[in-house]
């Protein structure tokens, strides 16, 4: 009876050795978010409610850490105001924030009323920021339409360039006599 009790033993001893020396299994990762491919996104800005900006890209990550939304290999970008095309957004990726707003690394905006070609920012600047309510912010800026031409830095402005604030560095106005044709699709002056 004891031999028995013994080998019990030593084979309670062995599986639990055995047991132990295993791996432990990794923890389980936690949720990465969505990600999806190949798609058409339609932002409606809480803070500015009467537009909406419409999106085409290759790529939407959504990271529920953050609740920012990453738009990459971006095919189109578009707001418009009501039902009108307001500007075209280029840029290689959007992020979106909470607040609707967007970080681009740099971007080409087409403003359509005006006729404005707009540079935000520079590959190894600091993002652009594109806030719903008040506009466009960018480290540097390259504006030019069929009269203006503006090269500037610390560039604050509505959507419209109604109202822009910029340090400049090279201004030209072009006055009297006929006004270069737009060049934007939809554009006018």
């Amino acid at each position: 009876m004891v031999r028995t009790a013994l080998i019990a033993l030593a084979v309670i001893v062995a599986l639990s050795v055995f047991l132990v020396t295993r791996p432990v299994p990794p923890a389980p990762t936690p949720p990465k978010g969505v990600r999806l491919e190949n798609v058409r996104l339609t932002l409606y800005p809480e803070q500015d409610p009467k537009a909406r900006w419409e999106f085409a890209a290759a790529q939407v990550e959504q990271d529920p850490a953050t609740r920012e939304s990453k738009v990459t290999g971006l095919q189109t970008g578009q707001r418009y105001v009501g039902n009108t095309l307001d500007l075209r957004l280029y840029a290689p990726s959007v992020v979106i924030d909470r607040q609707d707003n967007m970080r681009v690394p740099y971007a080409k905006v087409e403003i359509l009323k005006g006729c404005y070609n707009v540079q935000l920012g520079a590959e190894g600047q600091f993002p652009v920021i594109i806030d719903q309510r008040q506009g466009f912010k960018a480290p540097t800026v390259l504006i030019t339409s069929p009269t203006i031409s503006v090269d500037g830095v610390n560039f604050i402005s509505d959507f419209g360039i109604t109202n822009p604030s910029w340090n400049v560095r090279k201004e030209t106005f072009t006055t009297g006599g006929q006004p270069k044709p737009c060049t934007i699709q939809g554009g006018s002056e």
